[in-house]
């Protein structure tokens, strides 16, 4: 009998407040958590601590606040985050995470929400235990390097840009693996998971289905502040070895933010013939903006505020453009070079949806298919006779959710103002970004240029909470 891995995702962005939630010590009183070795960090990372201790008592990161730079400091790329300053990204450094959109987003016309990073998150904690052609698949379809050491610098550096953290902004970040009381995992396994990717090990007893299910989803709730309540089912944990979840919660507020009392209905086209009269916000500001011939659209830098993180609107000139911008996303990062400071006046609709998918069909497109196979070669995850050619990847799931309105943290409306205000009067010609058809989006990390997320808004008004197989 095969035993199951399975990896999921939750993602959850959110431009408007929430509630934080919780999670009582009894709630998790029946998990474990894996122990590494004093020995096994000294082999590994050539140091050990005074006493052995286990690991992180939750993934979960926010890192202290970035520092203020003095008078008689010099200024790092860690500190810029008061500059509105764009700074072109390196090419193809993201291929993987618009290859996995562009393939998602040929799968209907509806709208839809990635997390880029959460799938690479998990895959390379999974490519760290595998060997021989399981391994060589994810390397390929990732883009990663052969050698292991740059993809751990890389995640590491990533990691750490995300940890910073600011009054400006949330952002929480969690992964785990999960695995199953009957299996013994590899402290060499648990060591570098820890070490370079910021993800624990847990132990759970997946013959006890309801009980596992609550303490996952306990975890998932506390780390995107209760938006998703519910990610995995009993029949969802049942049977399984392994389990990978990564969950990701980022809130933000626009740097220009919308007047409320300026949003007012207009139509928006789902199709050249079909409109829906739904709320638009409007802003008239200095943003990073330019118009791609290639792309036959506009291409907008929106910051949040701290400025360490932006979402980015692609609009189509035309109203049905939207598939030929999907279909030359690989010139996206090159046109992003043009990005240039304009006053621009912007009318962007309000949206919120959910998205779940299941993404096994993709990556076996892409190539990923040995791994989802009775002949998948997971040999570091685990020990015990016959288990690590008993491992495979059944499903690979991911639940996603974003919301955007005009002001997002009112705490912030104030510094918001004075920060509008130091541009003094126009005396720039102005352009306009009306984003009244399908667009696309996403965020990313200024500093590592990491996408957060990618997304289609197709049609505001839909909730879409729907599941979709692509």
């Amino acid at each position: 009998m095969t035993l199951r891995i399975i990896v999921f995702f939750v993602v959850s962005v959110s431009i408007c407040t929430c509630t934080q939630v919780r999670i009582e010590d009894q709630v998790l009183h029946d998990m474990t958590q894996v122990r590494i070795e004093d020995q096994v960090l000294h082999d590994v990372f050539g140091y050990a601590p005074q006493a052995s201790i286990p690991l992180a008592a939750d993934s979960q990161f926010q890192a202290s606040a970035v520092t203020p730079v003095t008078e008689n400091e010099s200024t790092t790329e860690a500190q810029y985050y008061e500059w509105d300053y764009y700074n072109p990204p390196d090419i193809n450094y993201d291929l993987f995470d618009w290859t996995l959109t562009k393939r998602v987003a040929s799968s209907s016309d509806e709208n839809f929400l990635l997390s880029p990073l959460g799938l690479k998150l998990a895959l390379a904690i999974l490519t760290e235990a595998a060997t021989g052609v399981t391994k060589n698949e994810l390397l390929i379809v990732l883009g990663f390097s052969s050698d292991q050491s740059t993809v751990r610098q890389k995640f590491t550096s990533i990691i750490d840009s995300l940890k910073k953290e600011s009054p400006q902004y949330i952002l929480n970040v969690g992964s785990r693996v999960y695995v199953g009381s009957n299996v013994r995992p590899k402290q060499m396994f648990a060591a570098i998971a820890e070490e370079f990717y910021k993800t624990e090990l847990k132990t759970v007893d997946f013959h006890h289905p309801p009980e596992a299910a609550m303490q996952i989803n306990a975890w998932v709730s506390n780390i995107t502040k209760g938006k998703i309540s519910h990610l995995v089912s009993e029949d969802d944990v049942a049977n399984v070895a392994v389990m990978v979840l990564n969950a990701l919660y980022f809130k933000g507020s626009w740097r220009h933010q919308f007047a409320p009392n300026e949003t007012k209905y207009h139509q928006f086209y789902i199709t050249p013939t079909v409109t829906k009269d739904i709320p638009f916000m409007n802003v008239n500001n200095k943003f990073y903006y330019t118009e791609s011939a290639k792309l036959r659209a506009k291409i907008l830098r929106m910051p949040y505020l701290g400025n360490k993180f932006s979402m980015y609107i692609i609009v189509p000139n035309d109203l049905s453009g939207m598939p030929h911008v999907m279909s030359n996303t690989n010139v996206l990062r090159t046109e992003m070079n043009n990005l240039r400071e304009h006053y621009v006046d912007i009318t962007l609709p309000k949206f919120k949806f959910d998205y779940t998918s299941q993404l096994g069909g993709i990556l076996k497109e892409l190539g990923i298919r040995d791994a989802f196979e009775d002949t998948a070669s997971f040999p570091g995850i685990a020990r015990g006779q016959y288990l690590s050619e008993r491992i495979k990847i059944s499903k690979v799931l991911q639940r996603s959710g974003i919301e955007v309105n005009e002001l997002g943290s009112v705490a912030y409306a104030a510094t918001e103002i004075a920060l509008e205000n130091k541009f003094g009067e126009e005396t720039e010609s102005q352009v306009e970004v009306v984003a009244n058809r399908p667009f696309l989006f996403f965020i990313q990390d200024e500093l590592t240029r990491q996408l957060l997320v990618t997304g289609r808004v197709s049609d505001p008004t839909l909730l879409d909470g729907a599941f979709k197989l692509v």
